[in-house]
């Protein structure tokens, strides 16, 4: 073996294996800064005598993210699926997350009827 496929083996594998652990790491990273930012503002509303509303520690929901996040399995369950039957592979693992998409859509067509919460 060459030094130049050898490099291209090392770099693959740092790539490959060190990209995803960096991209975990950010994003541990990027939540745990939010938390200690959110935590540092209800501690200095508590200092100042103010309430701190309940809805700073909690995330709001978007009814539009389930509709988002089922559309998106959806087809990525079709493709899956059309993928496999052309490989001549089991179809079937495409009905996984087609079915997830499914569910998604159920519970976004369930909370869409529902009444918006008043905001005081």
């Amino acid at each position: 073996m060459d030094f130049g496929t050898s490099l291209v083996a090392i770099s693959g594998v740092l790539f490959g294996i060190g990209g995803p652990l960096i991209l975990v790491g950010m994003i541990l990273w990027y939540k745990a800064r939010r938390t200690k930012m959110i935590h540092e503002t209800a501690l200095k509303m508590a200092d100042k005598g103010l309430p701190v509303p309940p809805e700073l520690f909690t995330e709001p929901e978007d009814a539009a993210m389930d509709l988002r996040r089922g559309l998106v399995l959806v087809g990525l369950g079709l493709a899956l699926s059309a993928f496999m039957y052309e490989i001549g592979k089991p179809w079937s693992i495409g009905l996984i997350p087609l079915f997830m998409g499914i569910g998604f859509l159920v519970v976004w067509k369930m909370e869409s009827g529902k009444p918006a919460k008043k905001r005081d």
